[in-house]
């Protein structure tokens, strides 16, 4: 049997190419870890965060949820026993007309989110008290595109609710860094 030498050299053609793509796929990996790059939304906890109470006053169900699921995989312990308690005091979301165009029909939006919150103690002394974090996002405004521009806003409220929640993180990291023990109650 007679092997077709045109066969081989295009397969060593194959092989070598993907040597060479994922070559340069690890080098581009390896690079953007040590520069310190990151996906956007991924949070390093440094710091062991103590079991909490979450309480919310006034917030959505994807609230609840996202914070919830967010505090369970950075390893909080939820707890009604905790010593240290998160409140979710409000969570509010809108939208202002950025700009309009030569007929007077908005073409850019603004929209807000913004959350409070506080962190005390069991004994009531605030450690965070009554904190906001607020984020605001624009996008242009298309009627001839209304369903399009409707889920983009939704999407928009969703991702600003998420960088909420990474920026809250952040700074019960930091509180936990600063005040890592609570005082100890007098066992007289």
């Amino acid at each position: 049997m007679k092997r077709n030498p045109g066969n081989s050299r295009i397969a060593l053609r194959s092989i070598r190419a993907t040597v060479c793509y994922l070559l340069v796929v690890a080098t581009i990996a390896l690079l953007l870890n040590g520069c310190g790059w990151r996906l956007r939304g991924s949070l390093d906890v440094d710091v062991v965060l103590p079991p909490m109470q979450l309480q919310f006053q006034q917030a959505s169900a994807d609230l609840k949820r996202e914070l919830t699921q967010t505090l369970k995989s950075s390893g909080v312990v939820l707890s009604v026993d905790a010593d240290r308690v998160l409140v979710i005091h409000s969570e509010s979301q809108g939208r202002r007309v950025l700009s309009v165009d030569s007929s007077g029909k908005v073409s850019e939006y603004e929209l807000q989110h913004e959350l409070v919150f506080s962190v005390s103690d069991v004994q009531g002394e605030s450690l965070i008290s009554n904190d906001r974090i607020s984020q605001q996002r624009d996008y242009q405004f298309d009627e001839s595109a209304v369903l399009a521009k409707g889920e983009e806003e939704q999407r928009l409220f969703d991702f600003m609710r998420s960088m909420s929640i990474q920026s809250l993180m952040r700074r019960l990291q930091a509180v936990a860094a600063t005040k890592p023990g609570l005082p100890e109650a007098n066992a007289d």
